[in-house]
């Protein structure tokens, strides 16, 4: 059975279950009628349901149980308090289910052309991260044409503006690093445990970051935002950050508060609004952001290479 088919069955015990409360029969009923809409076989055993349950448990840290009395109804008995962050990760495997199954649908499902690369090695990565495995692989950064051997202690994977990273410590220095998944090569997962505790959760060290990286700044800002109606109607319902907060609606101008690093990512993507944003705090990105739109406009003061119109 593919990996896809698994996590499609992932998925949908756990929307059935979010429902409430089911028994065997009930699921079995349910993954029966949901295996002719995905056009897979997704009929399961009591044996097989147990497995899935502790598989969903160790990937997605959502725990399912079976009433020891009465119906015997399976039901999820508690879910991690990050829960936005379990529902994108199952979002992440049935996304790259969904390319893998649109190479039969090419006339009906447009995806974009470029897509993250490195994909392949993210379960076998998330299974060295579950286990506390070392990894070595050798590693090319995007701006060095030069192969390095790695060796690290596995963390966690993050995705960031479409493609996905290797959160892991480099056993070479002991710090902190992160690896882009499209920049791995000949992965080897030790069969040896890791045992070292690190004294740092991840979820702190990525609170108040946008992206990968916070550039080496010493601490997070509050910004604020201005957009127009339009844009800010849309930042609204897909928010550039966990920390913002709708500060005002008036006009047609919707004002938001962030509270992040003022990261090289974070500059872009205020980049990429163009006219339809304005940095209102703090005044020294104001003036980061005047700088750099002022250098853009002087790209076009200069004439085109000659034989190009």
């Amino acid at each position: 059975m593919s990996k896809e088919t698994y996590i499609i069955r992932y998925s949908l015990i756990i929307k059935r279950l979010e429902r409430g409360p089911a028994d065997f029969k009930e699921l079995e009923k349910y993954l029966q009628n949901e295996s002719n809409i995905h056009d897979k076989d997704l009929n399961i055993s009591k044996r097989t349901l147990q497995r899935d349950i502790k598989d969903i448990y160790s990937q997605l840290n959502i725990e399912i149980e079976n009433e020891k009395k009465g119906a015997f109804r399976y039901f999820i008995k508690s879910r991690p308090e990050t829960l936005e962050h379990s529902n994108r990760l199952l979002e992440s495997y049935q996304m790259m289910s969904t390319i893998e199954a649109s190479r039969n649908f090419a006339n009906l499902v447009f995806l974009e052309t470029r897509q993250p690369q490195g994909l392949e090695n993210f379960h076998g990565l998330l299974h060295a991260i579950q286990n506390k495995l070392v990894l070595s692989f050798e590693h090319v950064k995007f701006w060095e044409d030069v192969i390095t051997q790695r060796k690290v202690h596995p963390l966690a994977l993050k995705e960031s503006q479409g493609r996905w990273y290797l959160i892991a410590v480099d056993t070479k220095d002991d710090k902190l690093k992160t690896f882009g998944l499209d920049r791995i090569k000949n992965i080897e997962i030790s069969k040896s445990p890791f045992r070292v505790k690190y004294n740092f959760t991840l979820e702190e060290h990525f609170k108040n970051m946008f992206g990968i990286s916070c550039d080496g700044l010493d601490k997070p800002e509050k910004v604020t935002l201005q957009f127009d109606c339009e844009q800010g109607q849309y930042i609204k319902n897909f928010p550039l950050h966990s920390s913002q907060q709708v500060v005002s609606e008036e006009g047609d101008k919707v004002v938001v508060e962030l509270f992040v690093y003022l990261s090289w990512d974070f500059i872009k993507e205020l980049l990429s609004w163009g006219p339809e944003m304005t940095v209102l705090a703090p005044n020294s990105l104001r003036e980061r952001m005047r700088m750099l739109l002022g250098q853009t406009l002087k790209q076009y003061d200069k004439k085109p290479p000659k034989g190009l119109k």
